[in-house]
């Protein structure tokens, strides 16, 4: 597994030569890349929780939880890992409840006992530390990618607001390399972006799961075809 120390070296390789930014700066765009591979891909966390017999539980307890990001997709309960059937629980069993004390999941039909766990399936951002980089393996290239062009889009601004303007050549250069930034910025984010196979500045699409209780084909009515008639 890559930590963050690879991932500055990855930057490094596909921008290559003497920078007037450094380190710090890469360090930043690879926390951008993340933020923004995140969206597309999000890291999905399950996490098991006690009850203590009540309908509420704060969703910051959460350990990976970002606030203003994280969704929760799925609710086991109760969670009993000898049961080859997991207990899903419908989306009308439960709701993201605001308070002026912050969010909490609240069960709207059971009060889990503290003998009890309950499994939350939910989104995080991904993460970058000096131990680990929480992205997949298979995408591990296009988020470098992605933040080594984040680096370029740096270097591009760096350029295109310095040079001395009584000197000629000097912004000539300077415009010269803003420019050559930026279009290295450009291939390295189409890189990315279909690697995952999207269009770049298009919304994600949402993942969602829904519980839904459905008549088996032969029961059901049709537009054209009522049940009454068969």
């Amino acid at each position: 597994m890559s930590n963050r120390q690879d991932y500055i070296a990855a930057v490094g390789t596909l921008v290559p030569g003497e920078h007037p930014i450094g380190e710090a700066e890469k360090i930043l765009a690879i926390s951008q890349a993340l933020k923004t591979h995140s969206k597309h891909r999000p890291r999905i966390i399950v996490e098991d929780e006690d009850g203590d017999g009540g309908f509420d539980y704060a969703v910051s307890l959460l350990a990976a939880w970002a606030s203003g990001f994280s969704v929760i997709k799925q609710v086991e309960y109760p969670v009993d890992d000898d049961d080859e059937t997991p207990d899903i629980l419908q989306d009308s069993a439960w709701m993201i409840y605001e308070t002026p004390d912050g969010k909490f999941l609240r069960f709207l039909e059971d009060k889990p006992a503290a003998t009890e766990d309950i499994r939350v399936t939910y989104t995080a951002l991904h993460t970058c530390t000096d131990s680990a980089c929480t992205v997949e393996g298979f995408d591990e290239e296009a988020a470098q990618a992605l933040a080594a062009s984040f680096f370029c889009d740096m270097l591009a601004t760096y350029f295109a607001q310095t040079g001395d303007s009584t000197i000629e050549a000097d912004v000539v250069d300077h415009k010269s390399r803003a420019g050559e930034y930026a279009t290295r910025a450009r291939t390295l984010r189409k890189f990315y972006f279909d690697h995952l196979g999207i269009k770049e500045g298009a919304t994600p699409a949402a993942s969602v799961t829904r519980d839904q209780d459905k008549l088996p084909s032969w029961q059901g009515g049709r537009v054209t075809h009522p049940k009454r008639y068969r």
